[in-house]
């Protein structure tokens, strides 16, 4: 089942933990973070780029806005505003905050805002998913990712290699890197030919290959920047099948 990341900011410890309760009791959420202050928040989010961000507008060193300011560039999924206060309400909206949940808040008023942040559940999710299969596309250069409630457009022949890191997954491409929060299992799907994968953790672009050793023990990658990676038993078999389609 899809989850999506959830990151967390209050001040107040009871009514944190309430809001983490609700999030590990929810089927489609998954806690990645929280924060009881605006710098621990900014630093919080954006390093973990969650698709969910649920924080409490007055905090001790500062409040939500400050937090938006420092993230802005860096987070780009979903903002919702808890307090105990209403008079915020009109300016939260003003700076695209999805809902605005006043405490106290019962888990039925949780799960509606969580239901507007999604915008789908997990059937859509997957025909989403599906629908960006690379044969149906119209610009073959361009590769769509999706993340949760994001989409990334990446120009796919600047993609070298996919290492996967925890959660995410480090997109290495010509001249700069891009983390994102999904597995190399779904990136699979979304793939096209000459992306093959040679391990758990690695997904090499078949035409930044640069050398191929094999051997009796292993079989050697070097790619065109110069790292090498190895193929693991288990995927030696499919990686050699793909090499045998580009060789033809």
């Amino acid at each position: 089942m899809t989850k999506y990341a959830v990151v967390v900011v209050d001040d107040e410890g009871p009514s944190l933990r309430r809001v983490v309760k609700m999030i590990n009791e929810h089927p489609m959420l998954e806690l990645m973070g929280t924060s009881m202050s605006m710098k621990g928040a900014i630093q919080t989010v954006n390093e973990i780029k969650p698709d969910i961000l649920l924080i409490d507008i007055q905090l001790k060193d500062g409040d939500a806005f400050g937090v938006i300011k420092g993230i802005k560039g860096h987070f780009f999924g979903s903002i919702i505003f808890i307090t105990a206060y209403d008079h915020f309400a009109l300016k939260a909206f003003d700076v695209g905050v999805m809902d605005y949940l006043l405490k106290p808040f019962n888990a039925e008023r949780f799960n509606k805002a969580l239901t507007k942040a999604t915008s789908m559940d997990e059937e859509r999710y997957h025909q989403i998913l599906d629908s960006y299969n690379p044969s149906r596309f119209t610009e073959p250069d361009i590769l769509i990712v999706p993340e949760g409630v994001k989409k990334y457009f990446l120009k796919r022949d600047t993609i070298q290699y996919i290492c996967s890191e925890g959660y995410y997954a480090n997109f290495i491409m010509e001249g700069e890197k891009k983390v994102l929060r999904i597995s190399l299992k779904k990136l699979e799907k979304v793939l096209p030919d000459n992306f093959i994968r040679i391990n758990k953790s690695t997904i090499l672009n078949y035409h930044n290959i640069k050398e191929l050793v094999n051997n009796i023990s292993l079989t050697k990658i070097i790619m065109k920047d110069g790292n090498e990676f190895h193929v693991s038993d288990g995927y030696k078999e499919a990686f050699e099948k793909a090499c045998d389609h580009f060789m033809r």
